[in-house]
């Protein structure tokens, strides 16, 4: 367990506000935020579908877009926490509101040891090398989520980088990789999902290494190098929020928005009608992504309530197992 001082090795005060994870290479922390800046008055997001196709959706809790905001990606030396270079991307209006509890900083970086890549969505994609040189930076236009900001992160294969992009109720979105040395667009390949915040994963499939992505109204695997589809199945139904993990020959799929599901979907070769193996209703969060660890699946609901499932079956393990700290929870458990 760790306080605001025991068991901490160092402290660096870090500016402003931002929910992607740290990610380490040798001694190296990079991350990522999003700093407040000025009112820009009578300034308003675009216009949103609602779940009936109409326009004129505003979400209760979407802030953000009257505002300036500085972006920035930092290097934070891992071994004292010292601050090795810190480069703003952005500085400026942003595309659209945001979530009050999201920030504009919520894509993890991805880092191959020679660059890094940082995703702000509407504010554009830029790769740095690791000590701070910007090497290349693309625009993907206005991302439209509902007004609830960002949250999807790249990630990388065989030297590509890859972003899913799922836009409003579906017009738009794509999933597309980049050439990661020098941005140049590999392939794209359009999808009908409506918005989402999960980020897809690399699985091992026997034979293949498959692309999986989550999606309210379907979960699609694609072949990482050519962006071909596979397969797909069932959707999430709720908001795709929670990114997918793998285990066993499994992949888990979670929603907990409007609908509360976990289902694991088997990869590979197999007929369309065995693809589901289990479905559980019950236990899954809002944004928590689940922990798949040794034999079981671990999810949490927002109030902290953990349930434990036997990953090869869905069976019950436990539940009812509760964070000893009341409050609401939007981070993954590891």
């Amino acid at each position: 367990a760790w306080s605001p001082t025991e068991h901490v090795a160092w402290e660096t005060e870090i500016p402003g506000r931002g929910h992607s994870s740290p990610v380490i290479w040798g001694d190296r922390i990079f991350l990522t935020t999003s700093v407040e800046g000025a009112e820009i008055p009578g300034r308003t997001a675009p216009d949103h579908l609602g779940f009936d196709y109409k326009p004129g959706y505003l979400h209760p809790d979407s802030v953000g877009v009257d505002h300036a905001y500085t972006l920035e990606v930092l290097a934070v030396d891992a071994r004292d926490g010292r601050i090795v270079w810190e480069r703003t991307v952005h500085d400026g209006p942003v595309y659209d509101n945001r979530h009050r509890k999201n920030t504009y900083a919520s894509a993890t970086v991805a880092t191959d040891g020679t660059r890094v890549y940082a995703s702000f969505e509407s504010e554009g994609l830029y790769a740095f090398d690791v000590d701070g040189t910007l090497q290349w930076n693309v625009s993907f236009g206005g991302m439209a989520k509902a007004g609830l900001g960002p949250g999807t992160s790249p990630i990388l294969y065989e030297g590509r980088l890859i972003l899913q992009a799922d836009l409003e109720m579906g017009a738009g979105s794509s999933i597309v990789a980049l050439d990661a040395a020098t941005g140049t667009e590999a392939w794209r390949t359009s999808r009908t999902s409506r918005r989402s915040w999960a980020t897809p994963v690399l699985v091992d499939a026997g034979s293949r290494t498959e692309l999986v992505a989550s999606g309210a109204d379907a979960v699609v695997a694609y072949d990482p190098r050519t962006g071909r589809e596979l397969w797909r199945t069932d959707g999430t139904r709720s908001h795709p929020i929670p990114s997918i993990v793998f285990g066993h020959g499994l992949v888990f799929a979670t929603a907990g928005s409007s609908a509360k599901v976990a289902f694991a979907i088997r990869v590979g070769d197999v007929p369309e009608a065995e693809r589901i193996a289990w479905r559980h209703t019950k236990g899954t969060a809002y944004v928590p992504s689940p922990l798949a660890y040794g034999d079981y699946l671990y999810l949490m609901t927002d109030a902290g309530i953990v349930t434990c499932l036997d990953a090869r079956t869905g069976a019950l393990v436990y539940e009812g197992g509760r964070v000893p700290v009341p409050a609401t929870f939007t981070a993954s458990p590891v």
